[in-house]
């Protein structure tokens, strides 16, 4: 386990399980009593920078920057803290490699959960895809996808969020690739003159701004 500290997550069950209702279960209980734990949320932040994996986790990429939180492979889960939307980068219907489950602290967006047409596995393109479900969540609501389902989240510019990932289910996450924004949109690199990406790791200086900016909005003490 990569946490420095002891907390009641040290007990929460394994999410390595195939039912997305269990997974919902489970990680919605996660979810609202971390939301509810100030302390403990503080903490979990602020052992980021005595953590080298979880710094390496906390990143800065296409759509938002994340701190990751707690991490525990045995159990098949990782909580991450996401913030900083960018707002250019949100048109994009995308899917994950996994499972994941999350609860908005502050902000909220609009929600498109998209129905695929070509069948669930694989490359999509924007035609291969049909708005089902769109939601509007605002501070306190939660949801839960899992690894098949196709969506895309337009974000308020403060929204911040927690989330919990499960285990990786498949080999590769899939975007519609002619929605995605010129590369001119993506992350800054790290080091100047190298080539921007679509997710890095964040630098110190970047830890350390996203950590003052949950402190400005009172989100940790």
């Amino acid at each position: 386990m990569l946490t420095a500290t002891s907390s009641w997550l040290d007990a929460v069950p394994p999410l390595d399980m195939d039912s997305v209702r269990t997974f919902q279960r489970i990680s919605r209980v996660v979810l609202d009593r971390l939301a509810d734990d100030r302390e403990l949320l503080t903490r979990l932040v602020n052992d980021v920078l005595r953590d080298p994996d979880r710094l390496s986790a906390s990143r800065v990429t296409l759509l938002l920057n994340r701190l990751s939180l707690y991490q525990d492979p045995a159990r098949g889960f990782e909580i991450r803290l996401n913030m900083n939307p960018q707002p250019d980068n949100q048109l994009v219907p995308h899917d994950h490699c996994y499972a994941f489950a999350t609860r908005i602290l502050m902000g909220g967006y609009v929600h498109v959960v998209r129905r695929r047409t070509n069948g669930w596995e694989g490359p999509f393109t924007g035609a291969d895809l049909e708005p089902a479900v769109v939601t509007v969540e605002r501070p306190g609501s939660a949801y839960s996808l899992g690894d098949a389902m196709v969506h895309q989240a337009v974000m308020e510019p403060h929204t911040v969020t927690l989330f919990v990932r499960g285990p990786r289910r498949k080999k590769l996450s899939h975007a519609a690739e002619e929605l995605m924004p010129s590369w001119e949109n993506w992350p800054a690199p790290a080091i100047p003159g190298e080539v921007p990406e679509e997710s890095r790791p964040c630098t110190l200086a970047e830890y350390q701004r996203m950590r003052a900016y949950l402190i400005e909005r009172d989100i940790i003490g």
